[in-house]
């Protein structure tokens, strides 16, 4: 009899901790209404910008390597914080739908935009998401951060076709479809 009571009792109590994860699974998907959150995490050792999607788990979208804006005071650790942070930002306002290769004071960036309409080639100083270093081609950045995961996508096909448009003569990212499609990382 005891036996039967201690099996009951853990059965309802492992239910009971399945539903509440579940719940828990959907309320924060449901929270960020189903978009990746951003954070300055680690990949390999390296301090990474990754995407947290409430669906396809983590996704290493920059590792930080590059020492070039130390002397400005940005070493890849604090770039990686607010560089994430700004991920975020954006997110939050509506503003992190495309990812857009421009330039700004001179310098190439990758700009977040809610959408084209009006974009005019410029980036906004409110809208940087990452200043390059000079001589970076931002739309080789834009396309590598689009082609990330895709030899490890499910769908191929549909992944690259569906997270870039063409906008005149460049091409913009599409980063939630492009978080949709990816992969995890490993």
């Amino acid at each position: 009899m005891n036996f039967k009571f201690v099996q009951r009792w853990a059965t309802i109590s492992c239910f009971s901790l399945a539903v509440i994860f579940g719940l828990t699974h959907h309320s924060r998907a449901q929270q960020n209404g189903g978009l990746a959150s951003f954070y300055c995490g680690t990949d390999n050792g390296k301090s990474a910008t990754i995407a947290d999607h409430p669906i396809r788990g983590k996704i290493t979208l920059i590792i930080w390597e590059s020492n070039y804006f130390i002397n400005a005071g940005y070493d890849p650790q604090k770039r990686c914080r607010i560089i994430s942070n700004r991920f975020n930002r954006f997110q939050s306002i509506g503003s992190l739908r495309k990812i857009v290769p421009s330039r700004t004071n001179n310098l190439p960036v990758l700009c977040a935009l809610s959408s084209l309409d009006g974009y005019t080639g410029s980036c906004p100083n409110t809208n940087v998401l990452m200043t390059l270093k000079p001589g970076d081609n931002a739309q080789e950045m834009v396309n590598q951060m689009g082609e990330l995961n895709l030899k490890d996508s499910v769908e191929p096909l549909r992944h690259s076709a569906t997270i870039f448009e063409q906008y005149g003569d460049i091409k913009v990212l599409d980063i939630n479809s492009m978080l949709r499609y990816s992969s995890p990382t490993k």
